[in-house]
């Protein structure tokens, strides 16, 4: 007996997406770096208490080591008087560059959304569209 979806492959197709776009996490980390030195736990309780960005810490180690390794950002062991050393981590020059290139690119991702909402919302007109 076939279960649903191999009766239906596609059936999920209609539906949205499960979580945010692809690699939003790296822009996050690299935002959340512009002007700061942070470590990986202050990062993910900010991301978590003030934007509600969800990550598991595995998650968010992997694209830090990622982003250090593709030279986005550095990091080095700030030993603390009291409990373990941590790894700290900063932006640097070529971060930034790719911090610019994100926000270029969700920023097309915004224009696009504000459009299918004002689309959704009956908001759209022709005006609109040739405004954008």
């Amino acid at each position: 007996m076939k279960d649903a979806s191999e009766e239906h492959p596609h059936k999920d197709a209609g539906r949205p997406p499960k979580g945010t776009p692809k690699n939003y996490l790296m822009a996050w980390l690299l935002v959340m770096l512009k002007g700061y030195n942070l470590h990986g736990y202050e990062i993910m309780k900010e991301l978590k208490e003030r934007f509600d960005v969800i990550s598991d810490p595995g998650t968010v180690y992997r694209a830090l080591r990622q982003l250090e390794r593709d030279g986005y950002i550095s990091s080095w062991w700030d030993a603390k008087d009291q409990g373990p050393a941590r790894r700290v981590y900063t932006l640097t020059d070529a971060g930034n560059d790719a911090l610019k290139l994100w926000s270029t690119a969700l920023e097309a991702y915004r224009s696009n959304l504000d459009a299918f909402f004002n689309l959704y919302t009956g908001n759209w007109t022709e005006d609109k569209q040739e405004d954008e």
